[in-house]
């Protein structure tokens, strides 16, 4: 039996060419896009979320429900279409993303 592709592309807030430990909110309530280098907008089915030393509240989009991430900890969210996230926070706040997709 041949098995499920679950997930044929990876993207990550860090490119090889600006190497970066966090990403840092830069507006206050920030909706992250998943943005190729190309321009190509990715839907996720697979998210991976870390944050510094805040505690974080993620609003998957599209929808109404958050995910809570603990300071200094981390989350997955998987097998749903995620389209981006919102940061339901100030700017300034630090978090590492990655995610993978069909």
């Amino acid at each position: 039996m041949i098995g499920t592709t679950l997930h044929s592309g990876y993207i990550s807030y860090c490119k090889y060419d600006a190497l970066t430990e966090w990403y840092t909110t830069t507006e206050n309530q920030e909706v992250i896009s998943f943005e190729e280098t190309d321009g190509t907008v990715r839907q996720l089915n697979s998210l991976f979320i870390e944050s510094e030393n805040t505690s974080l509240f993620i609003r998957i989009l599209p929808g109404d429900f958050i995910l809570y991430v603990p300071a200094n900890e981390s989350r997955n969210f998987d097998f749903k279409k995620i389209e981006s996230i919102q940061v339901m926070h100030n700017l300034g706040v630090k978090l590492r993303w990655s995610g993978q997709y069909f």
